[in-house]
């Protein structure tokens, strides 16, 4: 919830200061009413800058007038509010870029549950709601996803002693986090092979986090028709948002372009929710454009980086930030796989200005890849300079990281592949057909991570995660999402097409002319290099390692488009 208040801090501090040498048990019903007022908007102007101390210190003051008074009633609803203001993570995406405390975030929200339990009334279930969607955000951004599924069914449970607009809002929203968090890191492995959004699912394979009520877009729209309102609306947007990212998985394009579409015309219903709907968008483009690019679907791939790059300037938050570097990133590998490498280029300078920009590791993630994917180009299209410069380059950006030696190990794989290039000979490289396995890490949108195995941990968010992140994103919020967290994406074909194609692109790569199946000694095919490191950070180092692989996705993606155009001008 936004605060309309438009006072200022200093404002808020000098009313609250006027009333300090009063006692709270001596204070006339106007005062008490005025002074609640101050501190429950002061309180939330210090979190809103960051100021966690102050305000726990307001609220607690607060609490102190509550217990002192004989109208606590009142106090009562304040004070759940100030606590469910002091829970919010997507409206302070900017104080949670690079870190949250959901250990401060869930004690507020029970202290709320604890006031509820004493006053079961709707005007704090409204907050209580609030918190726990709030508190499900906050666990996914820091990993904890553990702790969503059973949030989901205390909310579920409000909901059924309260069925309000409001508390519908807050479901619907925490509906839209969990679709963010949960569903990017099924069970299981890989999310193609799951069903999605299935009423015929086998309930034994669906992820425990899962709530007991069903698939959470068909809530989503069962709630919405109970409520046709306007927040309501904006928690439906969310849900079909984070279905994008199971879409993406499934590099489902259509469906996810109906998702937009959906959420695009609940903001033309709702014009006054239309900046709470719209907030979504990001992380259902960015995931159309990743989708674009598994799909191998140049135009789409460019028309919805294109749009998350718009819908980020018009949004200018850390989150919608996250998707659109998601976004840029699967934009920038088209253009390096397709050979245009200006177009690709000017993609890597927006990556930049994105990292530049936010103080968050992701945007390092994602710029780490794409300076890979540019020097990789490099070298498949004969441009020994600027081969040499982005070596340089991505030398200089591992000085400090803890994997340093990982990153060095994938520049060293790149330079072997390419002696001629750079005046050297020999080197280790990967066997082809372990490195192909390599080139479909899969990232997490919502926060950006990757496990050292390549599967996802989570997704613009983002991103997303992220996503970008998350998730893609809440990307992000902070990376998704909501950040991130965010909020993620897979930046390879699916891996039976690649085992298909190993033989055919096995022949493309460089070798001394004595290698075997099983290797050569002469030349170090076959040698295992170091697995990736995780962190959104090295991951970048991750997707070095495996640059062989590259060349497998690179043939098929050729491939793909050279079949396609064949069909088109048939």
């Amino acid at each position: 919830m936004v605060s309309s208040d438009t006072r200022s801090v200093g404002e808020l501090e000098r009313r609250v200061e006027a009333f300090d040498a009063a006692a709270p048990g001596e204070m006339e019903a106007d005062d008490r009413a005025r002074l609640t007022d101050a501190l429950v908007a002061l309180a939330d102007a210090y979190g809103d800058r960051g100021e966690f101390d102050a305000e726990a210190e307001m609220i607690a003051r607060l609490d102190r007038l509550r217990r002192a008074g004989d109208d606590g009633g009142d106090v009562d609803v304040h004070l759940a509010n100030a606590l469910a203001n002091a829970t919010s993570v997507r409206d302070r995406d900017d104080v949670y870029e690079t870190a949250i405390d959901p250990d401060r975030i869930e004690e507020y929200r029970e202290r709320i549950e604890e006031l509820y339990g004493r006053r079961p009334e709707p005007a704090i279930a409204a907050p209580l709601a609030r918190a726990t969607a709030e508190t499900i955000h906050a666990n996914g951004k820091a990993g904890r996803r553990d702790r969503i599924g059973p949030l989901l069914d205390r909310l579920e449970a409000v909901y059924d002693a309260h069925s309000e607009p409001d508390v519908a809002a807050s479901l619907l929203r925490a509906y839209a986090h969990a679709e963010l968090y949960l569903d990017a890191d099924l069970e299981g492995g890989d999310a193609a092979d799951v069903t999605l959004g299935s009423d015929e699912s086998d309930p034994e394979t669906v992820p425990a986090e899962r709530d007991a009520r069903g698939d959470r877009v068909a809530r989503a729209e069962e709630l919405f028709r109970a409520h046709p309102d306007g927040e309501v609306a904006a928690g439906l947007a969310g849900v079909l948002a984070g279905r994008t990212n199971a879409d993406a998985e499934r590099t489902d394009v259509e469906a996810i372009e109906e998702r937009i579409g959906r959420i695009e015309a609940l903001a033309d219903r709702y014009p006054a929710q239309e900046e709470s709907i719209v907030r979504w968008l990001p992380v259902a483009t960015a995931n159309a454009a990743r989708a674009g690019f598994e799909a191998a679907d140049v135009a789409r791939v460019e028309h919805w980086a294109g749009e998350t790059v718009d819908r980020h300037e018009r949004l200018s938050t850390p989150s919608s930030a996250t998707w659109a570097a998601v976004a840029t990133f699967f934009s920038a590998r088209a253009s390096f796989f397709d050979g245009d490498v200006e177009a690709g280029e000017a993609k890597l300078e927006r990556l930049e200005a994105l990292e530049r920009g936010y103080d968050n590791p992701v945007f390092e993630h994602w710029l780490g890849r794409a300076m890979f994917d540019a020097a990789r180009s490099y070298v498949e299209t004969d441009r020994p300079d600027r081969a040499r410069a982005m070596v340089e380059d991505l030398a200089e950006f591992a000085v400090g990281h803890e994997d340093r030696e990982e990153i060095e190990a994938g520049l060293e794989a790149l330079r072997s592949h390419a002696p001629h290039l750079f005046d050297e000979s020999g080197g280790s490289v990967d066997e082809p057909g372990d490195s192909a396995e390599g080139a479909g890490d899969s990232i997490d949108v919502a926060t950006g991570r990757t496990d050292p195995s390549g599967a996802a941990d989570g997704t613009p968010p983002t991103a997303t995660a992220d996503a970008a992140g998350s998730a893609v994103g809440d990307p992000a919020e902070h990376s998704s999402p909501e950040g991130l967290d965010a909020p993620e994406a897979a930046g390879s074909t699916a891996t039976e097409e690649r085992d298909a194609a190993g033989d055919d692109a096995d022949a493309d790569l460089p070798g001394c002319g004595n290698c075997g199946e099983d290797g050569c000694g002469n030349c170090g095919s076959g040698d295992d290099l170091k697995p990736p490191a995780s962190g959104p950070v090295l991951a970048a180092a991750g997707a070095a390692v495996v640059l062989v692989g590259l060349s497998v996705a690179y043939t098929l993606y050729r491939a793909q488009r050279a079949l396609r155009n064949a069909i088109g001008q048939s």
